[in-house]
């Protein structure tokens, strides 16, 4: 050992090595230079070990916070670190008395360690203000989802004053790999620079929401295209601008862009690069058919109505469990409320066409003015010319393909989505259908076996085409009875 203090530069030069920076972070700098401290006193230096209970108790509580304990063959230093208590506590023990240059080396060591513990809790501090942030935009996201404008922006206030103060917004999905969703969720904050609300989905886990308020100049939405243009492996749903009461609505516009996204080569995706049913269907005549289909939801309290069918859209587009997260309840709350909105309406949420109707319908919930009377018949609308003639575009990539694709997705939506008796009833294996589905979803663009929206566009697609015969099951799709047992959810 050294024992002269002129003659601990070389020693000094390790200690500083030690609490040298590197990606293993501080506890890793803490650990070695305790390591070097036991070696050049020749003992042990641990933290928060190694000494008398009681004594490490009170030097931990700050009263005192530096002891020593001698005896023969024994010598313990105690020194407390750091400003939160209970302190860290370093203790050095070797077996002879602490010279000067022990007690020199022990002192040098103290006051790294003590810059290492204090950078080490103002990181655990950042990160406890960084998770946070991040539960209260989560929550701020759930209010949105659920239609609670006002309480969202009073929570969103302590945050981010003025962020949702706009009437309107515009919100955007990016997918990523789980390993990198961080990441992206990060630079997304950082180009956003607080225009904002930028939440990890607590359903999906690749999935980072963005909410843009629409400020006219579409800055968020240019920041993030160029973010994915720039990146591969992310890909982008973009909505149109909703009230920010619509959220909900906005976020499964997001989505479905998104499955489009997926097989662009641009990996971005929004309303305006499809056209879309609502958009080609006789907006006078679609609104009174939608007020008409959703007339028995006005037996329910306006707040409670809203609850009721922001679950429903995410219920229509997700697992129980995947909606519950998204809007901050429980499974079982929308099961149940799903269940509510099934027997006010007199449907049966386990048939497909029943579904697609649903979800056409609330899609014109806002626009929907019910002018009381019998309803028009869906049926009616979807025979118009434009309605017929975006079916006939939709469907028509099928024709690329000679094993008779289309065939097949009218059998199997036909049987209820079902494989085997679509299989059945085109007399083929079921491992066909399946074959048939899956490059049906690469030339429509859309996911179908997942459900969702995607699916829901071919159904009405597939009834509206007057190209060929409806095959297997009725093609009605106004409204399907309830049956004696009814599923909560699109996907049980």
């Amino acid at each position: 050992m050294t024992g002269a203090a002129g003659g601990a530069g070389e020693p000094l030069g390790g200690l500083l090595k030690a609490a040298r920076g590197a990606p293993d972070g501080y506890r890793a700098a803490v650990r070695r230079v305790l390591e070097w401290l036991g070696g050049v006193v020749g003992g042990t230096a641990v933290l928060g070990g190694g000494a008398e209970a009681e004594l490490l108790k009170a030097v931990a509580g700050g009263n005192p916070r530096s002891a020593v304990v001698a005896e023969p063959g024994r010598h313990v230093r105690l020194l407390a670190l750091g400003y939160e208590r209970p302190h860290p506590v370093l203790v050095v023990t070797r077996p002879e008395p602490f010279d000067e240059t022990a007690a020199a080396f022990t002192a040098h060591a103290a006051t790294v360690l003590e810059l290492l513990v204090r950078g080490g809790e103002a990181e655990a501090q950042r990160q406890r203000m960084t998770e946070a942030g991040a539960g209260v935009r989560l929550s701020v996201l759930q209010l949105l989802m659920g239609g609670e404008v006002a309480l969202a922006q009073r929570t969103m206030a302590g945050l981010r004053p003025g962020l949702l103060d706009a009437d309107r917004a515009v919100v955007l999905v990016l997918e990523t790999s789980r390993a990198e969703r961080q990441e992206v969720a990060g630079a997304c904050e950082g180009l956003l620079a607080g225009r904002a609300l930028v939440v990890r989905c607590p359903a999906e886990d690749g999935h980072v929401i963005v909410v843009a308020p629409h400020t006219g100049d579409g800055g968020a939405e240019a920041a993030l295209r160029a973010f994915v243009a720039g990146r591969d492996g992310v890909f982008l749903g973009v909505s149109g601008r909703q009230p920010l009461s619509r959220v909900a609505a906005g976020y499964d516009d997001a989505v479905r862009s998104l499955a489009a996204a997926r097989l662009m080569p641009g990996r971005v995706a929004g309303p305006a690069t499809r056209v879309r049913l609502p958009d080609v269907l006789d907006a006078g005549a679609a609104s009174a058919w939608a007020a008409g289909f959703l007339r028995p939801l006005g037996s329910v309290p306006a707040h409670d109505r809203y609850q009721l069918t922001a679950t429903v859209r995410l219920g229509l587009e997700y697992t129980a469990v995947n909606a519950a997260s998204l809007l901050g309840i429980s499974r079982n709350t929308v099961r149940a409320r799903m269940d509510r909105a099934a027997g006010l309406l007199g449907i049966d949420l386990g048939d497909v066409r029943a579904r697609a109707a649903l979800d056409l319908a609330l899609g014109w919930q806002e626009e929907a003015d019910d002018p009381g009377g019998a309803a028009p018949d869906l049926a009616a609308l979807l025979a118009a010319g434009p309605v017929r003639a975006w079916a006939r575009e939709l469907l028509a990539p099928l024709g690329a393909d000679e094993r008779d694709l289309l065939r097949t997705l009218r059998a199997w939506v036909g049987e209820n989505c079902a494989v085997e008796p679509a299989a059945r009833r085109r007399g083929v294996h079921p491992r066909t259908v399946r074959e048939h589905l899956r490059a049906a979803e690469g030339l429509l663009r859309r996911q179908l076996v997942a459900g969702g929206g995607g699916l829901y566009e071919v159904v009405l697609a597939l009834a509206a085409d007057p190209s060929e015969g409806r095959s297997g099951r009725s093609g009605r799709v106004h409204r399907a009875r309830v049956r004696g047992s009814c599923p909560a959810t699109v996907h049980p």
